[in-house]
């Protein structure tokens, strides 16, 4: 080939390899745009489906709070004892279908103002999986009974009791619930706080336990007396009480006892705590200090007794396990004084009595529980009151060893009195706190506890709950 051949030959060659580079970077470069296009693309769909979530997340919220807005704009519609008694006397279908209305119109106006206390709370205690629960139960609730049907007939009233009676059930575990939570926050959230928000729950949950109770009580037993007068067996249905005949009515007050001797709900307390302390120390009965009721041992006063007997029995409770731990060496010491139908040391009882002296007024009943238990720690004294004290805190979480409590006498029998969870003494100022009474507590260093409660004798005081969270402090004992 020539030289001149041979100089086309290197330069067309030289030509088409600059011309691959040049198509290979042009190439590369649509790609890398391509690429980075797509990319792009797709970082903006995931944007706008994750402002499209977000949006529908924000309306929803907007959509929860507007509906919650318009009940915590309600003031609740309290009562009193006597009106639940007075109610009850010459019950007619109608008045039974007019409270099962008043209950569940009033449920979710109650359950609305907590729910809302909830939203108050610091960010990190409203993100503890045991306050998210209590608050889950709560709106599903509220959900459930502000879409409840008015109620019409004794049909719907049975199914709404249904509804009422499941909520109860499930909302059993708010309290063990409740305990967790805040025994977890105790470090987080100021005690102050959280106290006052503890005390806002409990006394809104007994305001709705005793509506609900009150007319599931009332509903079974006019089903009852309905079903005497039509003369139907028990195991009947209720096919044949779709209407009550007309003029029937009968005299039920409920949960509510018009006339409770005091001295017989301390007898029956006292004889509970007794046994339930024998049992966990192992000893026979007669052992536990004795309880010595004095003073106006006739008095009466109108109650709901299963409110007033978890205060008396958490008192004894209190007070029978300080003066059993004063004295727990004469148990060692004197053994063999078990085996006789009375426990003494020498010529004493083994134990030091307890005291509970009972003063009815016209207008209160005040019962002191008198111990010899050695007083309470200085260092405690000052937060008896207080569910989150962090000397106190430790003991809520015994809660993970109880998945249900509503506050009863009764359920004491599944736990052991030397599990303390410190919610006896708060819980007891919340219930009477609740009727217009009162908790007290006098330490007497090195000799022992004067514990009083004053309750309204007459059931004319109206309940104590408020709608707003900066009005209710239950911690001012």
């Amino acid at each position: 080939m020539s030289l001149t051949g041979r100089r086309r030959l290197a330069s067309s060659v030289a030509g088409t390899a600059a011309r691959y580079e040049s198509l290979k970077l042009k190439t590369t470069t649509r790609a890398a745009t391509i690429t980075t296009t797509t990319a792009s693309a797709n970082t903006a769909a995931h944007a706008r489906t994750v402002s499209a979530q977000s949006g529908r997340n924000l309306q929803q919220k907007f959509y929860e709070n507007r509906i919650l807005d318009r009940y915590t704009a309600q003031e609740p519609k309290k009562i009193t004892l006597r009106q639940l008694v007075l109610f009850g006397r010459q019950l007619t279908e109608d008045k039974l279908v007019a409270s099962a209305n008043y209950v569940r119109s009033e449920l979710p106006v109650r359950l609305a103002h907590r729910i809302s206390d909830f939203q108050f709370l610091p960010y990190i205690a409203g993100t503890n999986p045991h306050l998210k629960m209590v608050y889950d139960l709560y709106w599903r609730a509220f959900d459930e009974f502000r879409k409840f049907a008015p109620v019409k007939t004794l049909d719907d009233n049975r199914r709404f009791c249904d509804n009422v009676k499941r909520n109860l059930l499930e909302h059993s575990q708010v309290i063990p619930q409740l305990g967790m939570g805040v025994s977890e926050c105790a470090d987080l959230v100021a005690p102050d706080e959280i106290d006052r928000f503890m005390n806002q729950m409990l006394i809104s949950r007994i305001s709705r336990r005793t509506l609900a109770e009150q007319h599931i009580a009332l509903s079974e037993q006019f089903d009852q007396d309905l079903r005497a007068h039509l003369g139907l067996s028990a195991a009947e249905g209720f096919a044949q009480m779709a209407s009550a005949p007309r003029g029937f009515a009968t005299q039920r007050i409920g949960i509510v006892q018009a006339d409770c001797r005091v001295a017989q709900i301390v007898n029956d307390c006292a004889l509970h705590a007794s046994g339930l302390y024998e049992e966990a120390h192992h000893l026979p009965p007669g052992t536990a200090p004795q309880v010595v009721v004095e003073g106006h041992t006739d008095a009466t006063f109108m109650c709901i007794p299963a409110h007033f007997s978890y205060i008396i029995h958490e008192l004894l409770k209190n007070a029978m396990s300080h003066v059993m731990a004063r004295y727990a060496a004469r148990l060692d010491s004197d053994a063999s004084a078990l085996a006789g139908s009375k426990a003494v040391f020498g010529s004493e009882p083994l134990f030091p009595p307890i005291r509970v002296t009972i003063c009815s007024s016209h207008n209160d009943i005040v019962v002191r529980v008198s111990d010899q238990g050695g007083g309470i720690n200085p260092e405690i004294l000052p937060y008896i009151w207080s569910f989150t004290h962090p000397l106190k805190a430790k003991r809520l979480h015994n809660f993970h060893a109880v998945n249900r409590m509503e506050a009863r006498v009764d359920e004491s029998d599944s736990v052991s009195p030397l599990m303390s969870f410190g919610f006896g003494l708060p819980m007891s100022n919340v219930y009477a706190k609740y009727w217009g009474g009162s908790v007290s507590v006098h330490s007497l260093p090195g000799y022992g506890v004067d514990a009083y409660v004053q309750l309204p004798r007459l059931g004319n005081v109206v309940e104590n709950i408020s709608a707003r969270r900066a009005q209710v402090d239950c911690n001012d004992s």
